[in-house]
């Protein structure tokens, strides 16, 4: 298996089983994630739906584009999903202050996860131009 459909597989994964996680224990992931709880049904019913059907649809769409359209559509999709999570979540340590390190690891893995998946576009598109990585 080739680092591009490692990276889409293990990214579209991921979504998945975080958004279940979210879908399934909403109580407990809020509080893993902020310390805070939902007091509300309206609170628990949005979570469900903003962090489990969401997340989960975003690891359905990478999967489902690499099988049906290309891996690079599909690892483009991780990139600026990824980018995005980490350019937000930056603006949050820099405009809201100090937070838990869990949000400091995921914004660890957004980079990192961001930066594997272009690096597995472009290492894609030199083995298709039959140029190894290392070479170009």
């Amino acid at each position: 298996m080739s680092l591009a459909s490692i990276v889409v597989w293990l990214a579209g994964a991921t979504f998945i089983l975080y958004g279940f996680a979210f879908a399934i224990q909403p109580h407990d992931m809020a509080y893993l994630t902020t310390g805070l709880e939902p007091d509300t049904v309206s609170g628990l019913v949005d979570i469900r739906a903003t962090y489990g059907g969401t997340t989960i649809a975003v690891g359905i769409i990478i999967i489902y584009l690499k099988q049906r359209v290309s891996v690079q559509h599909s690892l483009l999709v991780v990139w600026l999903v990824l980018l995005c999570m980490a350019i937000t979540r930056g603006m949050g340590f820099i405009l809201d202050g100090q937070t838990n390190s869990l949000m400091y690891l995921y914004f660890a893995a957004e980079i990192l996860g961001a930066a594997l998946a272009m690096w597995a576009v472009k290492s894609e598109r030199l083995s298709r131009s039959g140029t190894a990585p290392g070479n170009a």
